[in-house]
């Protein structure tokens, strides 16, 4: 039964994007045991789990080749070689066991065999994404996922690469990508993207919805296309978006190669939040209508899979502060009838003092679950 014109289930998810499986061997081995920190997950009360499937590593090669391990270059850091057709089925099949439901999208990262390159037509984005769905699928598997965002923030030229030359005509890595202004031949071809994948997944995978996330950048030109085909948009919402914010919270220092100055924007956001916290929440609520409204015109489902709270140190963190603003937009969010939130963008392992405080997690997870909403 398809889950067009239907309602996704309430989910508390916690977003590991690409953690999951690009930290497994870092020295301090967060996700080394994939069965701890899921046991870790169920324990905080999340039902859902946002992560990237490498999507791109696990389909097949254009000469019909599989491979399971690649190698994925890290700024300033050494290479991480991973499996991740075999990675994706442990996962699923350890969620599947404690009834999480996994909410799957793709960054699209760089491998050395530039595997990214290759997905660069609506077809493509099919291709990729059946091949790794069928995998699942032929595990039996396939019941875990309850969505797919078929490109992380979609037309950002870090998550599209392959497809950014055909959408504008420019390289991805051009300083001007994310500044120039969007052509009629540029919305066009977007919108082909929009209709065409999730209307060919739809056919094949009838009971996982499909859609595709949005950020401050690339949410107004989405709004103004053909999204008939789309089951849900998620909006990847920032405390920051907003300049007057960032502003306010010197968020220029986060930008800053020096530790101390990094750590003092994390400090003087906090301060400014508790001193103009009002006049924030009102802009973000304002947002939060809005999309609530432009969602309900066009029939979509909106949900926030990642946002909130930027930091430019953990080490130097408020943490109450993150707990507060987080709470204070996901309260916004259900009264608007989101139904599927992350809690918030640290709810991982990797942020170890905010990941263990379960009683918070506990609390927020079942607001999510149980507060009002359609």
């Amino acid at each position: 039964m398809s889950i067009r014109g239907g309602q996704l289930p309430r989910l508390a998810m916690a977003c590991w994007s690409h953690d999951w499986l690009m930290r497994r061997d870092a020295p301090q081995g967060e996700y080394r045991s994939l069965t701890r920190v899921l046991d870790e997950l169920c324990e905080r009360g999340y039902n859902a789990l946002r992560v990237d499937a490498f999507p791109h590593l696990i389909a097949a090669r254009e000469d019909s080749a599989v491979e399971d391990r690649f190698e994925v270059p890290r700024a300033g850091e050494p290479s991480v070689w991973m499996h991740p057709r075999n990675s994706l089925v442990e996962l699923a099949t350890l969620a599947k066991a404690r009834n999480i439901r996994l909410w799957l999208t793709s960054e699209f990262l760089h491998d050395t065999q530039a595997r990214r390159s290759f997905v660069r037509r609506p077809r493509d984005f099919v291709n990729v994404w059946s091949q790794t769905l069928t995998l699942l699928r032929d595990r039996q598997l396939l019941d875990t996922v309850v969505a797919v965002d078929f490109c992380h923030e979609f037309t950002d030229p870090d998550t599209t690469h392959g497809a950014y030359r055909a959408l504008f005509n420019r390289h991805p890595r051009s300083p001007l990508a994310r500044l120039a202004d969007w052509t009629k031949d540029a919305e066009r071809s977007a919108e082909e993207y929009l209709l065409t994948v999730p209307r060919a997944l739809r056919a094949r995978f009838p009971d996982i919805a499909f859609g595709v996330s949005v950020n401050g950048h690339t949410e107004k030109h989405i709004r103004k296309l053909d999204t008939t085909e789309l089951d849900f948009i998620d909006t990847h919402l920032w405390l920051d978006d907003d300049p007057r914010v960032g502003l306010m919270s010197a968020s220029p220092l986060a930008l800053s190669s020096n530790r101390f100055a990094r750590g003092l924007q994390t400090r003087v956001a906090a301060l400014a939040w508790r001193a103009r916290g009002t006049f924030w929440l009102q802009r973000v609520e304002d947002r939060i209508e809005n999309l609530g409204e432009f969602s309900r015109l066009r029939r979509l489902q909106p949900v926030i899979c990642a946002g909130y709270v930027r930091l430019a140190s953990e080490s130097q963190a408020d943490w109450r502060w993150v707990r507060e603003v987080s709470e204070s937009i996901i309260k916004v969010s259900l009264s608007q009838g989101m139904s599927a939130l992350i809690t918030a963008h640290h709810a991982r392992p990797r942020s170890a003092e905010f990941w263990s405080d379960i009683e918070w997690h506990q609390a927020v997870t079942h607001l999510i679950l149980t507060g009002p909403g359609r």
